[in-house]
């Protein structure tokens, strides 16, 4: 059996098939990242073993994270052009779709949730102090808390299994399994913490 890649099908019309497939892969990216940030930054007790082994490093990952989920929400509400060259967005999907065929409403919803965060690239505020403590992040980014980041990402699953189950019947799941998460990188971090705990300990002890 042929393993298409995922939003990949057959029964998809020929004129969105690819855009189809990739504007899929960039929603699951999206949804991939922003479960890994909540792992991470959205827990006061994991948020304080980040800060106690690795401050810089992981305010340097929690920027950088913020700053490419932005950039991905914004790719996924482009106009159809900008800078002369065609881009992958959902302006370009409902282009190349029959009337009949474009969830509009669901596609005007999702425009109007991602103005604020275009608002936040253009103005490119999003920074942190390396000098403090990394706290949850209750506003994932400036003036835009976690609810609004994720009706953004439900509306554009939404709008992409609308356009799916009116050619093939059928929904799709964007969250895929992958092996080695945040979870997998917190068990190791804490058990590097407890080693160290622990050798610390013994060489107390041998200095008694």
């Amino acid at each position: 059996m042929q393993n298409n890649p995922f939003g990949y099908n057959q029964n998809l019309p020929e004129a969105i098939r690819d855009i189809f497939m990739w504007l899929c892969q960039d929603v699951a990216a999206l949804q991939q990242k922003w479960s890994f940030y909540l792992e991470l930054f959205s827990d006061e007790e994991t948020t304080e073993l980040l800060s106690n082994l690795a401050l810089a490093s992981f305010q340097i990952i929690e920027e950088s994270l913020r700053d490419d989920m932005t950039m991905a929400i914004c790719r996924l509400s482009d106009p159809v052009r900008s800078g002369g060259q065609d881009n992958l967005s959902f302006k370009t999907l409902f282009q190349r779709l029959d009337e009949h065929h474009r969830p509009s409403e669901l596609l005007e919803e999702f425009l109007e949730a991602c103005e604020p965060v275009r608002i936040i690239r253009n103005k490119q505020v999003s920074h942190n102090d390396l000098d403090t403590t990394i706290k949850p992040q209750d506003n994932p980014l400036p003036g835009i808390g976690r609810a609004h980041i994720e009706r953004i990402i439900k509306l554009a699953e939404r709008i992409l299994n609308k356009v799916y189950e009116r050619f093939v019947d059928s929904q799709l799941s964007f969250r895929l399994i992958h092996i080695g998460g945040a979870d997998a990188l917190l068990f190791w971090l804490r058990m590097g913490k407890e080693y160290d705990m622990k050798k610390t300990n013994l060489e107390l002890d041998d200095l008694a």
